[in-house]
């Protein structure tokens, strides 16, 4: 009786070690089946995360590019300012020199009416004819260039000849004009900090303007177009570090004009060259400064408070 007691305790003993071991790997599995849960999940958020920060990014971009655009067309409204200020200033001073003109010829010809009673000259019909180019008439002596052709137009009485003279409106517009290529054109920029990694075919782009003057550069592209037709003088320097050397070129629509070698390769020293063209460019032609497009390119190009690599243009 002893013994089957014993046993059956024995057998009960054996069930609850037994059930407590399958709960204790129960827990185990349910531990190992929460974390991989949680590790699903915080993947799943580093990856949104990640996706934010880049969305994010792309928005700083754009918002970058459109205030760069937004300066740009506020730079090229004051150009179109500018210009049509100068406008009216020429429209004035035609509407000015026409009056004065005009008055110039109305006293000529009182005084000549007064000769004429005097027994002088006699005065005849003018004619209207085709209006013909001057030539190199400068504006300064155009109102005493009108004076005259005005009175010679009238007849000498003794000797029969005449001359007739040409529309004033017309010669007026041919003769006496001012335009564009009058226009002052000026700019100098440079480099605000340095180009680590330019590159070959890298435009340079000289992003602190100190000069302007007709808006011609553009900082934020590194390009110079030509606001009317005329001759140009443009000079670049370009700075390379210590046992570096890069090739530059200055183009014109697309085409190299100028070129030039900053090399310090052999020597422990920052070297410095200046290239300089003079370029007689149409109105709408672009000019910028680019690194050589095939030739070798070898460490950085060097813009500094003591040292500069600058970009300046002007019309002659």
């Amino acid at each position: 009786m002893k013994l089957i007691v014993f046993g059956f305790l024995v057998c009960i003993i054996a069930f609850s070690v037994k059930s407590e071991t399958q709960n204790v790997e129960y827990d185990k599995i349910r531990d190992l089946v929460r974390e991989e849960i949680q590790n699903f999940h915080d993947q799943k958020i580093i990856k949104l995360e990640q996706k934010v920060m880049k969305m994010n990014e792309q928005l700083n971009r754009q918002e970058e590019h459109i205030q760069s655009q937004k300066t740009l067309i506020k730079e090229q409204q004051s150009y179109i300012k500018v210009q049509e200020i100068q406008i009216q200033t020429h429209e004035k001073q035609i509407n000015e020199a026409v009056e004065h003109i005009s008055m110039l010829e109305e006293k000529a010809i009182n005084e000549v009416r007064q000769e004429q009673s005097d027994g002088g000259y006699k005065i005849k019909p003018w004619k209207q004819t085709e209006a013909r180019d001057f030539g190199n008439i400068s504006s300064n002596s155009f109102i005493d260039y009108a004076l005259r052709q005005s009175i010679k137009s009238m007849t000498d009485e003794k000797t029969g000849k005449k001359k007739e003279r040409h529309s004033l409106t017309k010669r007026l517009a041919i003769v006496y004009r001012t335009d564009l290529n009058d226009s002052i054109v000026a700019c100098y920029a440079y480099m605000s900090k340095d180009e680590l990694q330019p590159g070959k075919n890298h435009i340079l782009v000289f992003d602190d303007v100190k000069t302007n003057v007709g808006l011609a550069y553009n900082k934020h592209n590194g390009m110079f177009t030509a606001p009317v037709n005329g001759v140009y003088v443009f000079i670049w320097t370009v700075v390379c570090g210590r046992h570096n050397f890069n090739f530059s070129q200055l183009v014109i629509n697309s085409n190299p004009f100028g070129a030039i070698l900053t090399d310090s390769d052999g020597i422990d020293d920052i070297h410095t060259v200046t290239g300089s063209v003079v370029a007689e460019l149409n109105q709408g032609d672009v000019v910028y400064i680019r690194t050589h497009p095939t030739d070798g390119i070898d460490g950085i190009i060097i813009s500094q408070d003591d040292m500069h690599t600058s970009f300046n243009g002007w019309k002659l």
